[in-house]
């Protein structure tokens, strides 16, 4: 409250001195504290209007702080983020298995390319999950690569042909990666700091999730 917005002394003051000639009619006298709060409401017209349309009560009304606001904002959506990642890890889960590969290197795969979310982007145009490349999807029969089951069954089928080929996790890892021209040519991992940050960063995630 700013002191700006108390009522004035002197008019206060001349309210009580109006309303002492009143005396003849008793009934008709009012407090000090009645002219104030009178007095109040007539200095603040806006809150006043604001008071009866949020609950048609002068007292009583209590309304939560933006704290509280946001706190609850962020904790749905935190909730919201949990529930569509477990749907992911299931889904992982189930193509992994069908297809015969480790549902935890997929798992660990997901969350280096994109974090989770099935409608990212990269700078270089890689979609969804596992950061599918347009030509990439396309060859492996990826319809719609931002589709979470679409998009990590070509990828995990991608995986799959990358082992075969390679017989190492660590090549096939830096080869979805670098590509498999780049692990052929020099043999095992590339040279570049992407790729090797890359790997180190998937074998981290994957010993997280096989415990």
């Amino acid at each position: 409250m700013r002191l700006s917005d108390i009522p004035s002394v002197s008019s206060v003051l001349n309210r009580m001195e109006s309303l002492s000639k009143l005396s003849e009619n008793p009934k008709s006298l009012v407090s000090f504290p009645e002219v104030l709060e009178r007095e109040w409401n007539l200095s603040k017209p806006q809150e006043n209007l604001q008071t009866k349309t949020l609950g048609g009560k002068s007292e009583g009304i209590s309304l939560p702080f933006p704290e509280e606001l946001g706190s609850k904002s962020t904790s749905s959506l935190q909730a919201e983020t949990k529930t569509k990642t477990n749907d992911i890890l299931g889904t992982i889960e189930s193509i992994a298995k069908s297809q015969g590969m480790d549902p935890n290197l997929v798992k660990a795969m997901v969350k280096a390319e994109s974090g989770f979310k099935p409608k990212a982007v990269s700078p270089k145009g890689a979609m969804g999950l596992m950061q599918l490349m347009p030509e990439t999807a396309e060859s492996l029969g990826v319809n719609d690569p931002f589709d979470p089951e679409d998009n990590i069954g070509g990828g995990v089928k991608f995986l799959k042909g990358l082992m075969k080929e390679f017989k190492d996790p660590e090549k096939a890892i830096a080869a979805y990666n670098a590509g498999p021209g780049a692990v052929k040519r020099y043999k095992g991992i590339p040279p570049y700091e992407e790729t090797q940050k890359y790997v180190n960063k998937v074998k981290r995630y994957y010993k997280d999730f096989s415990s």
